[in-house]
């Protein structure tokens, strides 16, 4: 029987859309279901991006003017503790040195737009897939209705869940977990404001804040003059009461101060959104006449900010595998052994590391004295391999091979650096 679509995509934000793209390029007939209305920013998520993830969507001829507009450009990213506050400057990587704390509301619905752009591509918004065609065992379409509209019927040669990590297309099919990692769980609350006051007199930028024992603060510069401001956490110590998640945040938030001086003036325009005991897993990739990309296949910590880039890294591989089975290269079952394969080459590393990130820095206490913590905040190579890690330049395994022996190094540069310090301030005192 002929189906109405080669592909047949649920959910069009980063995963979906940039699906979409790859596989109307390469001439498939592909159907993208949204059941949002774009633009609308999805309930949680107060993203970062960096040059890896805006060379991929180059690829599908993405225009950065349109999911950035009025977006400020950070080229740095901070870090301010009790100890110290340092800065680190994003090295160039695919022609830019830059980042973006995006709107997601305004990315979400560029990249709807470049899907649609290609031919081969239908999108409908306001769709809700409820159920999925069987043929026996083969998934073979979706089931679903315009909102308020009559329940349609629509066959694909295959279905992909790009339907984020309650993913209905998971449940429906039963996908298995593969690899599920909860032992430190975290949650996460964020809000968006107005009138903030800068970091500092070199323009926009990012600060990471350290929080009490069990959470800390990122604050953004963000797309039309707002500011981002997001506590993660452990997860069973970010956990209002029903209805009083506002309350709750704004109390956590007084406890920085210079967070809650730098929002002396200002206002809060959004209300709090939030995700509690973010995923960390990878489903099964995907069976008979479906599968899985973005975070329905694989969930990791926001704590790295590389969400986005495996959302649209694994739409990526999804669509080559999905190419090669069409051109006869290889079974199903082969092209989907090759998407799980090289998917997690690119991510596992990266995934393991923030997990031991989380570990250390949100469910431990550091021993540390603060001038030991300080001497590795100040320490150059520290910053240079923390840059190229935020950059994917150096392999998330290769960082965590050189980080102890790096580390180990800023503290036997530290009280150098602190003795030239000394010596410097006395020449300044002494007359001429």
């Amino acid at each position: 029987m002929t189906k109405d679509y080669d592909v047949i995509i649920v959910g069009g934000r980063p995963a979906g859309s940039t699906l979409a793209a790859r596989l109307g390029r390469a001439g498939l007939k592909t159907l993208l279901l949204e059941r949002a209305d774009f633009p609308s920013r999805p309930a949680a998520s107060s993203p970062i991006i960096y040059s890896p993830t805006m060379a991929l969507l180059d690829e599908i001829g993405a225009d950065e003017a349109a999911y950035a507009k009025d977006t400020p450009r950070l080229y740095s990213v901070a870090a301010d503790t009790k100890a110290a506050t340092t800065k680190i400057v994003l090295p160039e990587a695919n022609g830019r040195n830059y980042a973006y704390a995006i709107d997601r509301a305004r990315f979400d619905a560029a990249l709807w737009d470049t899907a649609l752009s290609f031919p081969n591509v239908e999108g409908r918004m306001g769709f809700n897939v409820t159920d999925l065609l069987r043929d026996g065992d083969q998934v073979s379409g979706v089931i679903g209705h315009q909102t308020g509209g009559q329940s349609e019927q629509i066959t694909a040669d295959i279905v992909v869940g790009a339907d984020g990590r309650f993913s209905m297309v998971a449940r429906k099919v039963n996908a298995g977990v593969i690899e599920e990692h909860d032992d430190y769980p975290t949650s996460l609350y964020y809000a968006y404001w107005k009138n903030v006051q800068p970091f500092d007199a070199t323009g926009p930028s990012a600060v990471a804040y350290e929080g009490e024992f069990g959470y800390g603060f990122l604050v953004m510069d963000s797309a039309d003059g707002t500011t981002a401001v997001t506590i993660e956490g452990q997860a069973d110590m970010l956990n209002p009461p029903a209805g009083k998640a506002d309350e709750f945040y704004l109390d956590l938030i007084k406890t920085n101060l210079k967070i809650w001086q730098r929002l002396q003036g200002a206002e809060q325009v959004t209300k709090v959104h939030g995700m509690r005991r973010i995923g960390n897993m990878y489903r099964q990739p995907g069976g008979a006449g479906w599968a899985l990309s973005g975070d329905a296949y694989h969930q990791h910590d926001p704590l790295d900010g590389q969400g986005i880039f495996n959302a649209v890294y694994t739409a990526k591989t999804l669509a080559r595998a999905i190419k090669y089975w069409k051109a006869g290269d290889r079974t199903w079952d082969e092209a989907l052994a090759w998407y799980d394969e090289t998917a997690r080459a690119k991510t596992y590393a990266s995934y393991k590391l923030a997990l031991n990130n989380v570990k250390n820095n949100i469910y431990s206490r550091n021993p540390l004295p603060g001038h030991m913590i300080r001497w590795m905040m100040e320490d150059p190579l520290l910053h240079w391999l923390s840059g190229k890690s935020l950059t994917r330049e150096i392999p998330a395994e290769l960082i965590t091979l050189m980080t102890p022996p790096v580390m180990v190094g800023a503290m036997m540069a530290g009280p150098l650096r602190d003795l030239r310090r000394g010596l410097d301030e006395i020449r300044e005192r002494l007359p001429l």
